[in-house]
């Protein structure tokens, strides 16, 4: 028997890296924001990508939980441009090109768009059946979801993807979100409005 389904996505707390708005990517870098509130203690599993600001980050919303890692759901690879600045980026013509065609081009060393989004669902899809499901991610990581799965069709760069910030996508069942469909609703709440 189906039934409703629940997919919340939760961005992690700031590190150091997003403070001096560098691209943090596969880097592990830890959280560095202190006393974030509890969102749920009654939550039984998060999942999430395995780099250390999201299990710091579940650890926190959801202290009782165990916490699924998963390498599929890291953000972005940016390979040589990973926890550079704008600023050290804007002259070189291969930061250009990937800004100017994200799913052409890929940092050097990195993965271009297409790959990215690719990677984040397939790692989406390997969640087992549930009714509600959390998972503490990235920002591209969330903006691939949404594109994906979203009620209207968007770009990837349409997403504000903040920290503090939950997605709840519904769906009308568990299989409509495992073929693929678009969910039935979205909404974005402030986390401690919880």
């Amino acid at each position: 028997m189906d039934y409703s389904f629940n997919l919340h996505l939760i961005r992690h707390a700031k590190t150091a890296g997003n403070l001096e708005k560098r691209y943090v990517g596969w880097t592990d870098d830890p959280i560095v924001q202190q006393n974030l509130p509890i969102i749920n203690a009654d939550v039984e599993v998060v999942y999430g990508s395995d780099l250390k600001r999201c299990k710091q980050t579940a650890s926190a919303y959801f202290p009782n939980a165990v916490f699924h890692g998963n390498p599929l759901l890291r953000e972005s690879n940016f390979g040589d441009f990973e926890m550079k600045t704008y600023e050290q980026l804007k002259n070189d013509q291969n930061y250009r090109n990937w800004i100017d065609d994200p799913k052409k081009f890929a940092p050097p060393n990195g993965e271009n768009l297409q790959q990215f989004m690719s990677r984040v669902i397939a790692g989406v899809h390997q969640i087992e059946s549930a009714k509600e499901v959390y998972m503490v991610v990235h920002g591209g990581t969330i903006r691939a979801i949404l594109t994906h799965f979203s009620p209207e069709k968007s770009a990837f760069w349409d997403w504000q993807v903040g920290h503090q910030h939950e997605f709840i996508l519904r769906f009308t069942s568990f299989e409509q979100f495992k073929e693929g469909e678009r969910c039935t609703s979205l909404s974005v709440g402030h986390i401690t409005e919880n």
